[in-house]
């Protein structure tokens, strides 16, 4: 759902501006329905820190549904640019919520040895959302590209809605016959032996993250909880300052540059289906290769990706070198860049906050990384047509390269592995208390674990 939204911009601006368009918009108008979306999930990540907790995962995300099926609506009887930009505001609504709720959703129903691969899906599944608007958009009308994208939301009702809810929220709520009824829903085929002991351990770290009531001040007072904060507002800085947000609103006028007999339209579809492709690629290597590895190695070559494009234009503009017959080296790496983003860096920056937070301020700290990420990549899209009008395309493209050199420094030294790790041994790391002990011991520590 929120991808369909993301992506619909691509091939219908183009149609809104055209003369015979039943709502004539100007590019000022295009500008703001490409970026309310953006304004609209600011609120909408407000508004999960404080509903979250409180009505439950699987509720809010049904919730999340609602702006996002009625953004749709507006858009089929829009009649107006601004009716346009109050569809596009709700359906960021709908998108901030579920971004904030899906990686705490699924951090806690995964079991740790798939965590990380089902956590990735989020990111594979806005991609194929972007593809269906993508695919779809420029050869039906304005409409029946609306109607095609609101049958998704109606799926997702029909079937999210027999979806268990959390059993960490359940407990939370002192409600143990549900929590154990949600486990085995969500583990059909293990053994009571197995399920007692998931959820003693699920106890144990609701009550140890429970025992003091979350506040947001708690983000800044307990070292672990620091150490989380900076390390996933640290990846948000690495994954936005890249230059994802700009070079994906501005991917088809970039690609036109290069010249090549490839349109831009049919790259974007290429590009689209690529992105797919690493997404699943993600969700397969994340739990093999852990989030570390594939941290680093995306990030290393999607900055020497930006190193190509960037000197490709320098080339071109600045040193006036005529580029022709070159264009496929723009072409190559702009898409590769953006498929090795969905290969670790993109999907992982999300997937990793359903991981790193205790359950008590969770749904606070979840909202605050993705109105931080929210507003970088607003900033991001922003300046980078401020920049490349006064200083050249080539100085944005030479900071976003930088800026995944450096974060690679960052991945380094303050990133923890969390594959394999159990969501209270990751608390247990961030907060220095893991301890050396023979194997024999930590069998004894677990079983007798309440």
């Amino acid at each position: 759902m929120s991808g369909s939204h993301i992506g619909w911009t691509s091939p219908i601006l183009p149609k809104l501006k055209s003369p015979d368009s039943h709502v004539l918009i100007t590019s000022d108008d295009a500008s703001w329905i490409a970026s309310m979306a953006l304004l609209g999930s600011v609120p909408g990540n407000f508004l999960a820190a404080f509903i979250v907790d409180w009505l439950g995962r699987k509720i809010c995300l049904l919730i999340a549904g609602v702006p996002l099926t009625v953004s749709w609506i507006l858009i089929i009887v829009a009649w107006h640019p601004y009716v346009l930009y109050i569809s596009r505001f709700i359906s960021g609504l709908g998108v901030g919520l579920a971004y904030v709720v899906c990686p705490m959703y699924i951090g806690e129903i995964a079991d740790k040895d798939i965590r990380g691969s089902l956590g990735s899906f989020i990111k594979l599944m806005v991609t194929f959302g972007e593809l269906y608007s993508h695919a779809i958009g420029p050869f039906v009308s304005y409409n029946c590209l609306a109607y095609s994208c609101a049958v998704i939301p109606v799926l997702f009702f029909l079937t999210f809605t027999w979806m268990p809810e959390s059993p960490y929220y359940l407990l939370m709520k002192n409600r143990e016959t549900k929590a154990m009824s949600s486990l085995k829903c969500l583990k059909r085929y293990a053994t009571e032996e197995q399920l007692e002991e998931d959820l003693q351990q699920m106890q144990k770290t609701v009550i140890r993250d429970l025992t003091d009531k979350g506040h947001i001040w708690d983000l800044f007072d307990i070292p672990g909880n620091r150490k989380a904060v900076l390390i996933s507002f640290g990846l948000q800085l690495v994954l936005q300052f890249s230059g994802l947000a700009a070079i994906e609103s501005y991917t088809q006028e970039i690609l036109e540059e290069a010249n090549t007999s490839l349109s831009a339209g049919v790259a974007v579809i290429v590009l689209s289906v690529l992105q797919l492709v690493a997404g699943v690629g993600a969700a397969a290597l994340v739990d093999n290769v852990g989030r570390k590895p594939l941290l680093l190695v995306t990030t290393l070559l999607g900055g020497l990706s930006l190193v190509v494009a960037g000197a490709f234009y320098l080339l071109k503009f600045y040193m006036s070198v005529d580029m022709a017959g070159f264009g496929w080296i723009l072409h190559a790496s702009i898409i590769f860049y953006e498929l090795i983003m969905a290969l670790g860096l993109n999907p992982l920056s999300y997937m990793m906050l359903g991981e790193l937070f205790p359950t008590n301020i969770k749904g606070v700290a979840v909202s605050m990384a993705n109105l931080w990420a929210s507003l970088l990549a607003f900033i991001v899209s922003k300046m980078y047509q401020v920049v490349s009008d006064s200083c050249g395309v080539y100085t944005s493209f030479g900071w976003f390269a930088a800026s995944c050199f450096l974060g690679i420094i960052f991945i380094i030294f303050m990133v923890p592995e969390t594959k394999g790790k159990s969501l209270l041994e990751i608390q247990e790391e961030l907060n220095c208390k893991k301890k050396k002990q023979p194997k024999s011991m930590k069998e004894i520590h677990v079983s007798t674990i309440v």
